[in-house]
């Protein structure tokens, strides 16, 4: 929750001496360009970002193998995803046409994929506090390198800083994980749990990925429709509103993404630890939508008045949308633990092509507001179908609970 809420407000920092120190349009231009970055590194972990959380704990001696494989695997993946985004031509709207700028675009895709599976690392090693000084560290390194790089290159500054941070971090991370975190956990711990067969966790992994592809997809292509519909200013007005409804978003997904290392590690406190997730839920949710409905106009002023004027409805209704997405990640913990993520996945897509559709119907008559009203009609069939379902499965837990303890487990092949 630290490190999400120190981004969290060092990312409006950013991105509010961005949208002073460079247009609007190169604004618009560069999100589009970070958006499709991320896209691609994420889908270049192939989900081991939850995989990692769900089975590090009880991974003991096979810990080291387990995340080595992983590294080269996503990598190898990451580096052959960005060079065929470029041969394809994706992204000519926005990306640079030299062959330095587009061999840093692959390099940042490639950082950022080591970048993002190191958190999870971390966290299901039960190191979160690495965590908070991981990315707040790069958080104020990007904001610091900002204004040079801008003064540097006007067109492409903000991609330099947001990327040339990840690799000290990547660095120096990776040798916190391997030689010293990873062998403690080895020699402190042992397989506490039996671990799924290798066919198991690809089913696992083609669920979470599959429903991967919707999570991730949606932003980005939510950004190339705005970019391609109606310019790169709308973009901007459109990206910084998300990205603040967002960062309330990540303190959800701390939140869980604990839930889930703790229920691995101690599964009979299952109950306890749902309570401590449910409670910091309510905490960080209820307090961050009402203020931030009520002063959304303030906080769009930082970036500047057309951010305000263009961007206040949007952001208040993405924050009412989150109440929906609170919902499903708390699902999601026990859709994890069950091992049972195919239903998950099967709404992620559902949901994902109805907001897509309300989008292209609406966008051309209300412009980016569609995409709140979208957001808001996917919250509320997601508060429809899975409070039911999470109710019942939340009074299913107790002291001895087991996670997917109603299910025959073999030890990986």
């Amino acid at each position: 929750m630290i490190s999400a809420g120190g981004t969290a407000v060092i990312g409006v920092v950013f991105w509010g001496v961005a949208a002073h120190l460079a247009s609007t349009a190169t604004v618009g231009r560069t999100t589009a360009e970070i958006a499709a970055m991320l896209l691609l590194a994420n889908l270049a972990q192939l989900s081991y970002g939850s995989i990692f959380e769900r089975f590090l704990p009880v991974a003991g001696k096979l810990t080291r193998d387990f995340v080595m494989r992983a590294y080269v695997t996503c990598v190898g993946f990451g580096f052959i995803l960005a060079v065929s985004y470029l041969v394809l031509g994706f992204g000519h709207r926005f990306l640079p046409t030299s062959l330095g700028w587009r061999t840093l675009f692959v390099a940042a895709v490639v950082l950022w994929t080591i970048f993002a599976l190191q958190d999870s690392v971390l966290i299901g090693l039960r190191a979160s506090r690495w965590v908070a000084v991981e990315n707040i560290a790069y958080a104020l390194a990007k904001l610091g390198l900002l204004p040079a790089c801008i003064f540097i290159t006007s067109s492409q500054g903000i991609f330099v800083a947001w990327t040339v941070p990840v690799v000290v971090t990547v660095i120096a991370v990776s040798w916190y994980l391997f030689r010293k975190r990873i062998p403690e956990h080895m020699s402190l711990t042992g397989i506490t749990e039996t671990l799924p067969s290798t066919r198991d966790l690809v089913l696992l992994a083609g669920a979470q990925y599959t429903a991967l592809l919707s999570a991730v997809f949606m932003p980005s292509l939510l950004s190339l429709i705005v970019i391609q519909r109606l310019g790169a200013v709308a973009n901007a007005h459109f990206f910084l509103p998300t990205m603040i409804s967002s960062g309330v978003g990540l303190f959800c997904w701390s939140i869980v993404r604990s839930f889930l290392v703790e229920a691995s590690h101690e599964p009979g406190e299952l109950r306890g630890h749902a309570n401590s997730a449910i409670r910091a839920l309510v905490v960080v949710l209820v307090p961050s939508v009402v203020l931030g409905y009520i002063f959304a106009p303030e906080y769009l002023r930082i970036f500047g008045a057309s951010y305000s004027t263009h961007g206040t409805t949007l952001m208040r209704m993405l924050l009412l949308s989150l109440l929906g997405s609170a919902v499903m990640v708390f699902y999601s913990t026990f859709a994890w633990l069950d091992k049972r993520v195919w239903w998950m996945t099967a709404r992620n897509l559902a949901s994902s092509l109805i907001q897509l559709g309300v989008v292209l119907v609406l966008i051309g008559h209300l412009g980016i507001e569609a995409i709140g009203i979208a957001a808001l009609v996917n919250a509320a069939i997601t508060l429809i179908v899975f409070v039911p379902i999470s109710v019942r499965r939340y009074r299913m837990t107790g002291v001895g609970t087991t996670p997917g303890a109603d299910e025959p487990s073999s030890v990986v092949e």
